[in-house]
Formats: structure tokens, sequence, C-alpha cells
């Protein structure tokens, strides 16, 4: 297998980078979706001197939340080192079983693909570090975010539409892959 691409088929950095793209955003997802389960299962004893059960699940709610950020960055990065690669190499043909239309489609996809990429993170970053809401962490004082400049609330519908953007662009790159057979061009 080529390191870069070539006219027939996609290079070994490439397939790495989409393949740990999709399984960063599994890890943020599920991360994300599952906080208050996790900070349930992982915070729920309660403890002397660490407050309640439920001050201790809201607490690692909130330390959880960060990890959730370090994610979100890293996610960005290889963003960022995607896009540098994309700009900087070669890619495949298109695959023959691709209509114009479903060509122009998937151009448009990975447009939006890449947009929340950036918006889906960036969000997050604002809301975490520029919204001015304070976090409780386990066994120390308060969080207070460094800015109070941006809404949470417009943060937060950022966030959510970015979600949604994606979860849409996902279900046609991956239905069209699936309808035209042209998965394996990845794998």
């Amino acid at each position: 297998m080529p390191i870069v691409s070539t006219e027939q088929s996609y290079g070994s950095i490439t397939k790495l980078l989409h393949w740990l793209t999709v399984v960063l955003l599994v890890a943020q997802f599920v991360l994300g979706y599952g906080m208050e389960s996790f900070a349930e299962a992982l915070f729920e004893e309660d403890s002397p001197g660490h407050g309640s059960g439920g001050d201790r699940i809201r607490a690692g709610d909130d330390q959880l939340v960060f990890a959730h950020a370090w994610i979100g960055g890293a996610i960005l990065v290889l963003t960022v080192v995607r896009l540098l690669w994309r700009w900087a190499t070669p890619l495949p043909e298109w695959s023959e079983r691709l209509t114009d239309a479903n060509r122009l489609v998937e151009a448009w996809v990975e447009k939006v693909l890449y947009a929340t990429l950036f918006v889906i993170p960036l969000s997050g970053l604002g809301l975490l570090y520029f919204s001015g809401e304070e976090r409780e962490l386990e066994n120390r004082d308060g969080w207070f975010p460094p800015y109070d400049v941006v809404s949470d609330d417009l943060t937060l519908g950022m966030h959510i539409a970015g979600h949604l953007a994606f979860y849409l662009a996902v279900v046609v790159h991956v239905g069209l892959s699936l309808r035209r057979r042209t998965l394996t061009r990845m794998l």
C-alpha cells in the first residue's frame, strides 16, 4: 500500500488520519453523551470530607468536561493536520461507481464535515473557557474560566447545530459509500 494517495487508491497516511479521526469522534461522542452516567458510576460513593454523592457526581461530571475538551482539542489539531495533508498530496480519481450527482454531493459533504470538525470543538472550548460558567471540581475549589466574553446560550446553540450538521453529513457520506460500494477504498 502506498504511503501517499495515488490515482487509484488512498494512501496509508490518508487512511490513518481518516480512521484516527473516526476513533476520536466515537470516543468524544460516547464521553460527551454519557458524561453524566460516567460521573454517576465513577463518583457515586459518599466518602468523608468529599460532600454528598450528588455533589461528587456534579463535580465528577465537571471533571469529565475537561477530558471531553482535551479530546476536542485533539480532534481540532488532527483536523488541521488532515487539511494540510489533503492540500499537500493528491487524491485518487473518483470511483467509477459514483455518478456526477454523487460526486457533487460527496464534495459538499466533505466541506460540511471539515467545517463541523472545527465548529464543534471550537464551540465546546468556547463554552468551557470563554462563557464564564463556573465548574465544580472534586477535592478542589471551583474552577472559573479565564474569560467571560461569549454567551453560553450562543456557544451551546453552535455546538448543538454543529452536531446536527455533522450527523446529517455522516449519514449521507456513509450511506453513499455503502450504496455505491466505495467503502473499501478507505479500508
